[in-house]
């Protein structure tokens, strides 16, 4: 039987507060369980394509890129590279207003991905010699056409997480983010290497005057592997489950998450998280490349390794988190991943090594790129949960991208200062000032962790229409 899509009138969960469009869907056309399985499927090769992509179009890769333009007071212009997609990201809390009524989640998630990659292709040819009168321009209209990608891509995410959340069952739906966590991971690996092979090979092959060619040719090859991905997304069914369905929110439905104080410890966790970690980005990126001299292949070849790590550990995450609860994972992972700017500090010219033990310890974000978006769902009304995924990730990414700023102005400011402390017993210079303070505030983060309350529900996605009325 076919399904008829009509409009009622009332709404099921909170209708005095979360005032929706709603439409019945035919009770009698669930997906079978071999649908639901082919679904995942597509999704795992979805999120690999488009790994690819994004493996080569890096944020690594466009820092590399804006250094060849040859703009001098650089500290600024890679924290507001790294802080542009998180930036924009603060505009995806209109994300649910527009999604239902602009078009339904598939449709709206594939525009958006679709777009953001057609965005991207013009950032190589935005930024070579010769098209812009200054260096100066050619830095901002690579950091407008890299925030207006995030923009796009971040609104497909959160149509492409709530559809997700239909698709997949609550018991197992760690380990579905941790398996679709892994072939993005491996995608990313791959691309990674080989980007960095490139464009050390072209470094050493051409001159000077066309070394920008060496992270322009990655980038624009990215962009198809990220139109590729859109494909089997397409092949995915719309909805998944028959029930209620809820879209359209309205202006005042956005802001019900900031009225749940659960949702809120999370939130809390993510801002705090997220600023001290962009505080110390501007230098993480400067201190290997003008400091330690470490090419962009090396670079890319540590996170290369940290993603392979990420990739066996990632399902095993999930199945952890499915059985423990995802806080606990989290907080071994921060606990981990926390100490990442020591490995920075101990690095020196003359022994420049140890910073690759920073790579090392960052595999333990697995367990947070997992059990973050889990939890986020799992404090999330069923039924209106694109308010709370968008809420989530603008709020943290307002934090990150001020935190990158803060770090990029701070260094422009003080990068040459030295620091006597103890009484001139300590003197640091600003590195080693920035890594010991990034190190500290990210682990006071486990105070907010430890404040979140996890829920032990049952799955209300297993609920039928009937039950749902």
């Amino acid at each position: 039987m076919i399904a008829i899509l009509r409009p009622v009138a009332c709404c099921v969960n909170r209708p005095d507060r979360l005032p929706y469009r709603t439409m019945t869907i035919d009770a009698d056309v669930p997906l079978t369980v071999l649908d639901r399985r082919r679904a995942r499927r597509l999704t795992y090769w979805n999120g690999a394509v488009w790994a690819i992509g994004n493996g080569l179009a890096s944020t690594t890769l466009v820092i590399y890129l804006a250094m060849e333009l040859g703009v001098s007071r650089i500290g600024l212009g890679i924290a507001l590279i790294v802080a542009a997609p998180a930036t924009a990201g603060v505009l995806r809390l209109v994300g649910p207003v527009m999604i239902g009524r602009l078009a339904d989640r598939k449709r709206f998630c594939l525009g958006m991905y679709a777009g953001s990659a057609m965005v991207l292709m013009a950032l190589p040819l935005a930024t070579a010699p010769g098209v812009m009168p200054s260096a100066r321009l050619s830095l901002a209209a690579l950091i407008v056409l890299w925030c207006l990608y995030h923009l796009l891509q971040h609104l497909g995410t959160i149509a492409i997480w709530s559809w997700q959340a239909d698709l997949v069952p609550l018991r197992i739906r760690g380990r579905f983010i941790g398996i679709r966590g892994r072939w993005m991971t491996a995608g990313q690996a791959v691309a990674m290497i080989d980007c960095g092979l490139f464009s050390y090979g072209w470094r050493e092959t051409h001159p000077r005057a066309e070394q920008w060619l060496g992270y322009a040719v990655p980038a624009a090859l990215g962009t198809l592997f990220m139109l590729a991905s859109v494909v089997p997304l397409a092949a995915v069914p719309a909805v998944v489950k028959s029930r209620v369905v809820r879209y359209g929110a309205s202006l005042s439905a956005v802001l019900e998450p900031f009225t749940d104080r659960r949702f809120l410890r999370l939130v809390a966790f993510g801002c705090w998280f997220a600023f001290f970690n962009g505080l110390t980005q501007s230098v993480q990126y400067l201190y290997p490349a003008r400091v330690l001299g470490i090419s962009l292949f090396v670079v890319l070849a540590l996170r290369t390794g940290m993603r392979c790590g990420q990739l066996t550990i990632s399902p095993w995450v999930g199945r952890l988190a499915d059985r423990l609860g995802n806080r606990p994972v989290m907080i071994v992972s921060l606990t981990a991943v926390a100490t990442g700017p020591l490995f920075f500090l101990a690095a020196t010219p003359e022994q420049p090594w140890w910073f690759v033990g920073a790579w090392i310890v960052w595999i333990a974000y697995a367990g947070l790129n997992v059990c973050l978006p889990n939890l986020m769902l799992k404090l999330s009304p069923d039924r209106s949960n694109t308010p709370y995924i968008a809420a989530y990730f603008a709020t943290s990414g307002l934090f990150y991208a001020a935190g990158t700023i803060a770090g990029g102005a701070a260094f422009d400011a003080y990068g040459r200062e030295v620091f006597v402390l103890l009484g001139g017993t300590l003197v640091l210079g600003y590195y080693q000032v920035a890594f010991l303070f990034g190190w500290a505030m990210r682990t006071l983060g486990l105070v907010w962790l430890w404040a979140i309350i996890e829920p032990r529900g049952v799955d209300t996605t297993q609920l039928s229409l009937r039950t749902a009325r």
